[in-house]
């Protein structure tokens, strides 16, 4: 974390000056803001390597301030949160949030998931190699970090384009859910199972999956998924 800036959007005086401390522990400096209108002042003026953001605001929503940060700006966002986990998981994927992480936390387990985001965010690309699929009905294109649903490109944030890629990648392969979250997320997210499955069940809605028979991607109960080929379909 050393020489990252980490600008911390929360209306709880306490709660921003124990994250401050953690952050400035590691070696990064931090910036405060108690509101949505200083928060967004404040990344235009200093230009964050990272945001914590937290859901619950006395007067805003966390989800919304996300959603208007991602209009303007690709900086990583974690979102913190005390609410149901998988409910708010899903909803900071739609706001474009690249992490989560539910209140309470230790000061090691807010360290690792920043750096790895981090990490992820500056060689989003140094893990991948030449790689198309195309079954005329799903393409992939890592060279262009392109996805088309039946001619129609669909827009993926850089951990389901990850996750997708990976899972083509391995077609037939049976996939354990450490495994998928080593490559795509880190090995900081072992034994976080429930990332695998919520940002599964939003690629299967992204790519317009019949979630009860689906054809791409099949769960292996307990264990963890599968890419599963199609024949190529041709139009007459």
């Amino acid at each position: 974390m050393k020489s990252k800036t980490v600008l911390l959007i929360d209306d709880d005086a306490d709660f921003l000056q124990l994250t401050s401390h953690i952050f400035q522990k590691a070696g990064a400096q931090t910036i405060t803001a108690s509101s949505e209108m200083d928060g967004m002042r404040k990344l235009f003026a200093q230009q964050p390597d990272l945001i914590l953001l937290d859901v619950m605001l006395h007067l805003e929503n966390g989800f919304d301030i996300c959603r208007k940060i991602r209009q303007i700006s690709d900086v990583p966002i974690v979102i913190v949160t005390a609410l149901n986990k998988e409910q708010d998981i899903l909803q900071g994927l739609e706001a474009g949030a690249d992490d989560f992480l539910s209140k309470p936390f230790n000061a090691d387990i807010l360290i690792a998931r920043a750096g790895a985001v981090l990490r992820r965010s500056e060689h989003q690309d140094s893990r991948v190699t030449a790689f198309k699929y195309n079954d005329g009905n799903l393409s992939i294109d890592i060279e262009n970090h392109r996805v088309l649903v039946k001619g129609k490109p669909i827009k993926l944030t850089g951990v389901e384009f990850r996750l997708l890629v990976y899972l083509a990648r391995s077609a037939g392969k049976v996939l354990t859910f450490n495994q998928i979250l080593s490559a795509v997320w880190g090995d900081e997210y072992q034994g976080s199972m429930e990332y695998v499955h919520i940002y599964i069940s939003h690629l299967r809605r992204k790519l317009g999956e019949n979630t009860k028979s689906p054809n791409y991607f099949l769960t292996v109960h307990g264990v963890g998924y599968i890419f599963e080929s199609q024949e190529p379909v041709y139009n007459n």
